[in-house]
């Protein structure tokens, strides 16, 4: 006997728990609205990490389709400053930053805005320093146009990322079709889930050189 779909409203409950029980997100102000498994999530939270986690954790509660993200960030008082401070913080981030060499990123800072820019070898070096710049205080928005350098040929990246969805246990890779062209790797094919999608599209980036991931994957209906 096939399981039944949730409902809406079911979905919008276990959305609201999810946030609830996150304790990397004040969810008072957060509002939430399913229609047809796509939640939209509105309201106000106090850093943009949280408006980050909190599309994060609406995207793995079972049976959700698709996330909208309208949140938006109001800074405490506490962390508010001016363009010039916040590069500063950036500046110290990014010079610390261990995964990578930090001068070859430069960040500019409008507004609270933060756009990031340079040249890195490997998809997760470029996601640890966007995640560590999210982390930072007064950041209201970040921008990345960080950019990985190509260095396999299409066949090779291709046969890599065949070889990394097959080792994943969670992953149905005879559903993931994929394509190479000049480093840009393009996925389609379904998912069973947004979890599902996130895993597939982490494997595909742990083979080095790709420079662009399209996602054209959709979560099946069941």
């Amino acid at each position: 006997m096939e399981r039944a779909m949730k409902t809406d409203s079911q979905i919008k409950q276990d959305v609201i728990n999810a946030l609830k029980w996150n304790p990397e997100i004040k969810e008072e102000h957060i509002g939430i609205t399913v229609h047809n498994a796509a939640v939209t999530l509105t309201g106000h939270v106090p850093t943009y990490w949280q408006k980050r986690t909190a599309k994060e954790t609406a995207k793995h509660v079972a049976e959700v389709k698709a996330v909208v993200d309208n949140i938006d960030v109001r800074l405490d008082s506490e962390m508010r400053t001016t363009d010039e401070g916040l590069a500063e913080r950036i500046a110290n981030v990014l010079k610390w930053n261990v995964s990578v060499r930090g001068e070859g990123i430069k960040a500019e800072v409008k507004n609270g805005v933060v756009t990031l820019t340079g040249e890195v070898e490997w998809q997760h070096q470029r996601a640890n320093i966007e995640r560590n710049i999210e982390h930072v205080g007064g950041v209201a928005n970040v921008i990345s146009l960080i950019t990985i350098k190509p260095r396999l040929t299409g066949s090779d990246v291709k046969k890599q990322i065949r070889e990394a969805l097959e080792r994943h246990a969670e992953i149905e890779a005879s559903k993931i079709t994929v394509k190479t062209l000049n480093g840009t790797v393009t996925l389609s094919g379904t998912v069973d889930s947004l979890a599902e999608m996130d895993r597939v599209e982490n494997a595909a980036w742990s083979a080095p050189g790709i420079s662009k991931l399209v996602n054209n994957l959709y979560v099946a209906s069941h």
